[in-house]
């Protein structure tokens, strides 16, 4: 009988190459008719993907422009908090300003800093480009004047003046001095620059906490909207920032105007609807009643992507909207489809050749491969591959080699690896047997207590530093003690609750995870301390045979801890919960059982007047009293705090309105019974009561707080002139000539007015203001007041004349003296435009400063002599030979006419 031949088989590297080709054939086919069919929708969502893309990119280059300023903001907060400006160096300051702007001069148009006193410093770029410097301060006389700048940094000849100036009415410097950390303030005219802008501002403090100024970096709208047109020029596309809510424009890339011109001179801001391209109000639209954030329109032939995105920072609340053409993208698009379909195909009939060369080559060697493999598999280890050639086949039959070798090889020599692992085991627990008889040495070196028990609590070993911090000189008065008696056992309060079972229990069981606790010790003279410890079970050939306690005592620790949790919570110059104490302690009270809950907001008026009057050490007296009146009508449950420099608040729980009323009053009252300085203290104050169960207890404390700020506009207007009255008392008790030195100047000023036949309005002010003249001389010590001008020093001389200015500010504190300021402020200037502090001219110089300056100069001659006569007639001269140089000549004729006349002076 004929055996049938098996038949035979398409090699796998025959199949692979035939299945190849027929799936690349048929794919291909199938891609083309995709293509054909699918290639305006690909080209759509690609386009879209794109815009996506490019939207994207578009909204991180605003979203990078508006970081500018935060950055150059910090760094400049922390150059300042850190010292590394001096202000007082003009050369320093400059170079501090100018560097900032020009580092970022793209994005910020004016780079300042203002002091909590009004200074302004700070550095601007002008519509031609060029930098010019900024400065307010005294030395302007409360103007504000520009510079421009030499090579030197130091500032040049005055460029522009903006008039008087206070940094500190600008809605950038309230909004970061409220918030008290970088802020966008709202949109605003800038008082130079004919245009809107926008600030970024930062509080700057001092080491304690107290605010220094305010930092700030503005941006024209202008500008803005001028970066956006060359960010959106490469796309094709426009954006538009607007203001969420309001509508208004910010900014934009069409080149259209944010804002108006009216006929009065004022700038008016345009909406939105002013836009001439209706996709950006079409999309914000859609983006307010739909929520959502990317779009597609259909307008005329081309279709157009809007991207919109919040922009929300800690005063901002903007909202970016973006718009780019599809025929910008789609055209470019469609032929990369087209020259990516043709280099598809040719390359695929290349690689249809390449693979099939591949495929021959590389099957070639695997059948010897596999024999080897399947003899190796066997146990036939004798076996090798040979090897074709260095590809990844190759390197298969190599490691099959090395597989081999190393196996022959561990079965050569088992038996010698496990003897020699063997002797390499025994001899590591020689060394460990060795080493046990070092522990004690090791233990006894060990800064942390230790000792061991067994089960029964007999202590078996301990180390010096356990024997040092219980008390005992050597071991063996530990070693076979019941160390639970010894830590524990006796009838002191504080070792009461000491559980000893739990001591040495906390891990009854090996493998239990370790744990740290505390508990108050026992001493050997029976003195106590509280102590930290760990408790480990001790095991011998895996049993449990007892414990090993490390402690150590935290005493300090705990001291210390307990004073940092203090300091927290509270506010370390009165005592007082500081804000965060309070607001946890404010919502743990809003609960049903406290109803009715009220709360008392309180403001103290003129604090900084006290600091810049008499000194931070003053107005810490005045907050330390204000806190103690606090702390005396507080009830048992009630909380008082300190929230900030000058706020207190109070919360009382179980409180109806009409009580919390009763309080306020007993506090307000109690406070003005306060002095400082002769100086009369005030507060105002506030009060608000939580109902209603769903009323929010944070909306309780702003209504009390709206409340104080109704009473302080009247009570500050009382304590001004209070202020003032006090302060004067205060220099007339420091220094009796003061007292009669204005009581005589008043005198001299009401008789030049009455000869110059003045309003009797102009009289009264007359007098009272040389009543007042020498009010900032409040600040000076006794010592220097009672020297002559000849036995003062250049820095006392300095300090004297810096009165007039400290006059001013006190004057400008109450409404009844505010028309006295200006003519305190110059009563020291010169007709010649010698004198001091702004070098005023002739008329320049208000008339009451002019007679001001004639009387005092008669007044002191005339009381430094003892002939009153040789007295009288030394002044006249004087004042004859500085008639037109340092007097009115008109005023200075009166006045010696008048004097003459009189016989009585």
């Amino acid at each position: 009988m004929r055996l049938r031949r098996p038949r035979k088989c398409m090699s796998i590297q025959n199949v692979t190459i035939v299945t190849f080709i027929c799936l690349f054939l048929l794919s291909l086919v199938g891609i083309e008719k995709l293509v054909l069919n699918n290639l305006q929708s690909s080209i759509t969502r690609e386009t879209a993907g794109i815009s996506e893309k490019m939207n994207q990119d578009l909204m991180e280059n605003v979203n990078s422009f508006f970081r500018v300023p935060v950055t150059a903001n910090e760094i400049g907060k922390k150059l300042i908090e850190n010292e590394a400006i001096d202000f007082l160096n003009e050369k320093s300051r400059n170079s501090f300003f100018l560097g900032i702007l020009k580092t970022y001069e793209t994005e910020i148009y004016s780079f300042a800093y203002a002091s909590v006193d009004g200074a302004y410093y700070g550095a601007l770029r002008n519509k031609r480009g060029d930098f010019e410097l900024i400065k307010n301060n005294a030395e302007t006389g409360g103007e504000c004047w520009r510079y421009s700048v030499h090579e030197d940094l130091t500032a040049g000849a005055i460029t522009g003046n903006s008039g008087t100036f206070d940094p500190r009415q600008q809605v950038w410097y309230q909004e970061a001095e409220k918030e008290g950390a970088p802020v966008f303030s709202p949109v605003y005219k800038d008082f130079i620059a004919d245009d809107l802008a926008v600030s970024v501002s930062s509080p700057v403090y001092d080491r304690e906490g107290r605010l220094n100024g305010v930092l700030s970096a503005h941006m024209l709208l202008s500008e803005i909207s001028g970066y956006l047109k060359t960010q959106a020029a490469g796309s094709k596309g426009y954006v538009a920032v607007i203001e969420e809510g309001t509508r208004y424009l910010i900014a934009n890339s069409m080149g259209e105007d944010n804002s108006v011109m009216t006929a009065y001179g004022t700038l008016k801001r345009n909406t939105m609807e002013s836009l001439s391209l209706s996709i950006i109000k079409t999309s914000y639209e859609k983006y307010l009643k739909a929520h959502e954030t990317e779009f597609s329109w259909n307008l005329g032939e081309d279709t157009w992507y809007a991207d919109i995105q919040e922009y929300r920072k800690a005063g901002l609340n903007w909202v970016i909207i973006s718009v780019i053409p599809e025929s910008f993208l789609a055209a470019e698009l469609n032929r990369n489809i087209e020259i990516t379909v043709q280099l598809t195909f040719f390359a695929a009939i290349f690689s249809i050749g390449i693979f099939s060369l591949i495929i021959r080559r590389l099957y070639k060697p695997i059948n010897g491969l596999l024999t080897v493999a399947e003899g190796i598999s066997a146990g036939n280890l004798e076996q090798r591959v040979e090897i074709v050639r260095n590809d990844e086949i190759g390197r298969i039959s190599n490691v099959f080699n090395r597989l081999a070798d190393n196996l022959l090889d561990m079965v050569k020599h088992l038996e010698c690896i496990v003897e020699m692992r063997t002797q390499e085991l025994n001899k590591a627990n020689e060394i460990l047997k060795e080493n046990q008889s070092q522990l004690h040495l090791i233990l006894d070196t060990a800064a942390e207590a230790i000792f061991g028990t067994d089960l029964n609590g007999k202590c078996t070993f301990c180390n010096k530093s356990c024997l040092h911090l219980l008390g005992y000189s050597k071991p063996e008065e530990l070693l076979g003690i019941d160390m639970l008696a010894a830590l524990g056992g006796n009838e002191n309060e504080e070792l009461a609750d000491f559980d000893g079972k739990r001591f040495l229990a906390d891990y009854p069981c090996p493998g239990k995870e370790e744990e740290e606790r505390t508990r108050v010790l026992k001493r050997a003279d029976g003195t106590s301390f509280e102590a930290e410890y760990r408790s480990l079970p001790q095991l011998k050939d895996g049993k449990h045979v007892g414990y090993v306690i490390t402690f150590a005592d935290i005493t300090e620790r705990k001291k210390g801890e307990e004073r940092i949790r203090f300091l927290s919570y509270h506010d370390p110059l009165t005592g007082l919960v500081n804000r965060r104490c309070f607001e946890q302690e404010m919502k743990q009270a809003d609960t049903l059982q406290n109803h009715p809950v009220s709360l008392i907001f309180l403001d103290l008026n003129g604090l900084k007047l006290i600091n810049d009057t008499f000194g931070h050490s003053a107005g810490d007296e005045f907050i330390v009293k204000a806190a103690q009146v606090l702390k005396k009508n507080c009830r048992e449950g009630d909380v008082a705090a300190r929230i900030g420099g000058d706020e207190f608040t109070v919360l009382l729980p179980r409180t109806s309105r009409d009580e919390a009323e009763v309080i306020a009053e007993r506090i307000r009252n109690q406070v003005a019974e306060e002095k400082v300085n002769m100086v009369s203290c005030s507060v105002a104050v506030g009060t608000a009561t939580k109902e209603k169960h769903w009323q929010r207890i944070e909306r309780i404390l702003e209504l009390a707080e709206n409340e104080m700020y109704k009473e302080k506009s009247t009570s500050s207007i009382n304590f001004g002139i209070h202020a003032i009255n006090g302060i004067i008392t205060s220099l007339h008790m420091k220094s009796p000539w003061e007292k009669k030195h204005s009581e005589e100047v008043s005198k001299l000023c009401e008789k030049i007015g009455i000869a110059m036949e003045l309003p009797e309005t102009e009289i009264k002010k007359l007098r009272d203001g040389a009543y007042l003249h020498d009010i900032g001389k409040i600040t000076l010590s006794e010592s220097i007041l009672e020297k002559t001008p000849e036995k003062l020093s250049e820095v006392e001389h300095e300090m004297i004349r810096q009165h007039p200015a400290i006059g001013y500010r006190i004057l400008n504190l109450s409404q009844e003296t505010l028309d006295l300021a200006n003519g305190v402020y110059s009563h020291h200037e010169c007709w010649d435009g010698s004198g001091y502090p702004k070098g005023l001219k002739g008329e320049e110089i208000p008339l009451i400063s002019r007679i001001l300056s004639v009387a005092e100069a008669y007044e002191r001659i005339v009381n430094r002599e003892k002939d009153r006569k040789k007295g009288k007639e030394r002044a006249l001269q004087s004042i004859l030979m500085k008639s037109g140089k340092k007097y009115d000549p008109a005023i200075a004729q009166l006045f010696v006419r008048i004097m003459k006349e009189d016989k009585q002076c």
